[in-house]
Order: structure tokens, then C-alpha cells, then sequence
């Protein structure tokens, strides 16, 4: 068994909630950051902060399919050129793989292709 002294008690006493640290924290981060709790709410900040770039598909969709890339070439000649099941389902689509994803007229430096179900 435990005994709790009187130094104990008054520690206890002085103990925040975490919902206390938490907006202790919060209050911190505000001073930090210059936020005003009458400007916006983090969600609205947050809305005009950031702008959207492309998608990984949008970034390299210009890209041709390099003669090279055996696998797409095979299965779309197979069957007298009808193309085989995957090539007749499925779309064989540039994605770009950089991170950030590339912005800008010149598409993706470095685009490796998948196979996705065609829209």
C-alpha cells in the first residue's frame, strides 16, 4: 500500500489534465505561429495555405510509351493484335514517381508506368 504525504497531495493538486496541456500547448503554438482565434478556423487556414498541385497521373500523362517497355508492346500484340485480357481491361498509364510531383510544362523527369483499370 501506497501512502500519499502532504508533498504528494499538493503535487497532485498542481497536476494538469492533458485537455489542460493540451491547450497550454495550443496557446504556445498560436503565440508561435501569430494565429488569432477571432481571424479563421484551422480548417479555413488551412483551406487557402496550400494550393493543390497535379496528381501523380496528371504530372505525367503527356508521356509516351517507350519502345522499350516490352511487357505493354507483347500484350497488346498478342491475339492477331487484339491485344491479350490485361491489355483489352487495362489501362497502361504513365504515373510520376518524384516526390515532389513535377510542375510545369517539361511533365514528369523520371515517369514509370502501371497497369490500372481503364476509366
Amino acid at each position: 500500500m501506497v501512502r500519499i504525504t502532504e508533498s504528494d497531495h499538493d503535487a497532485l493538486a498542481r497536476a494538469k489534465t492533458r485537455a489542460e496541456e493540451g491547450a497550454a500547448m495550443q496557446e504556445v503554438a498560436d503565440d508561435i505561429t501569430g494565429a488569432d482565434d477571432a481571424s479563421e478556423t484551422s480548417e479555413e487556414a488551412s483551406d487557402g495555405e496550400f494550393e493543390a498541385g497535379p496528381t501523380v497521373w496528371e504530372a505525367a500523362e503527356d508521356e509516351e510509351i517507350p519502345e522499350n517497355h516490352w511487357d505493354y508492346h507483347m500484350r497488346k500484340n498478342m491475339n492477331d493484335g487484339r491485344g491479350d485480357s490485361v491489355a483489352r481491361n487495362l489501362a497502361y498509364v504513365p504515373v510520376c514517381n518524384c516526390m515532389p510531383v513535377c510542375q510545369g510544362e517539361d511533365g514528369c523527369r523520371n515517369p514509370y508506368f502501371m497497369w490500372t483499370k481503364k476509366k
